[in-house]
C-alpha cells in the first residue's frame, strides 16, 4: 500500500467498551453485539478523558458496541459523530460466535497465532484488507479535522497502528488494545513533500 500523508495533528484511537462476548472469550468479528454494563461505564470513563483534549469530531464503526461507545463519547464531549462500516472489526468467517477454546484445534490456528498476515479463511477478510480500509477512512477524515476520535475494534486498530509505524502485520498481537483503551497518535506532516511521520504514540487504559 502506498504511504499516505496524514495532514491531521492528532488521532485518538478508542476500542469499544466491554461486551459479554469479550467477557466470555467469544470471537465477535463483525457479529453485532452490544456493550454490557461494564462496557457502558468504561465508555463514560474514556469520554471524560477525551473531553480534556478538545476533540472536533468522532468517527466510529457502525457495529453496535462501537456505536454505543461513540455516542457516549460524542455526548460527553459535545461533538458530532458519524458512523462508517470501514471501521468495522475484521470479518472472521466461521470462527465468529465460537470461543477461543473452540478454535484452538483449527488447522489454521498456528498461522493465525504466529503469522496472522498470511491467515485466510472462507467468508473472512485478510488483515491486509482490514488495514487498507482503516487507512483509507482515517485518511479521508484527516483532511477535514485537526483532532479526531476514531472508535473501532481491537484487530482493526492494531492494523492501523502497524501501518503508522511501518511494521509488519505479523506483529498484530503486540499492538492489540484493551477494551475502552485510548491511544494518541501524533502526526508530523510535510505537505510540500506529501509525507507524514508519526510522532509519539501514547496508550492509556
Amino acid at each position: 500500500m502506498n504511504r499516505r500523508c496524514f495532514r491531521i495533528s492528532k488521532v485518538y484511537l478508542v476500542r469499544h467498551g466491554q461486551t459479554d462476548a469479550n467477557l466470555h472469550r467469544v470471537i465477535q468479528g463483525q457479529t453485532d453485539t452490544s456493550l454490557n454494563a461494564s462496557g457502558i461505564i468504561q465508555a463514560k470513563q474514556v469520554a471524560e478523558k477525551l473531553k480534556n483534549v478538545h476533540p472536533e469530531f468522532v468517527i466510529s464503526s457502525d457495529l453496535k458496541r462501537a456505536k454505543q461507545t461513540a455516542k457516549i463519547i460524542a455526548a460527553i464531549c459535545k461533538i458530532p459523530v458519524e458512523f462508517d462500516s470501514r471501521l468495522r472489526e475484521m470479518k472472521l468467517g466461521n470462527w465468529e460466535g465460537k470461543t477461543f477454546e473452540e478454535v484452538e484445534n483449527d488447522p489454521s490456528i498456528k498461522v493465525w497465532s504466529e503469522t496472522p498476515s498470511k491467515w485466510k479463511a472462507d467468508s473472512a477478510e485478510t488483515l491486509k484488507e482490514v488495514q487498507k480500509r482503516m487507512v483509507n477512512v482515517i485518511y479521508q477524515f484527516s483532511e477535514l479535522y485537526n483532532t479526531l476520535i476514531v472508535v473501532s475494534h481491537g484487530i482493526a486498530i492494531s492494523s492501523f497502528l502497524l501501518y503508522t509505524k511501518a511494521l509488519s502485520l505479523d506483529l498484530m498481537w503486540k499492538c492489540l488494545p484493551d477494551n475502552a483503551s485510548m491511544i494518541e497518535v501524533f502526526f508530523e506532516s510535510d505537505v510540500e513533500r506529501n509525507s507524514s511521520k508519526v510522532g509519539d504514540i501514547i496508550e492509556q487504559s
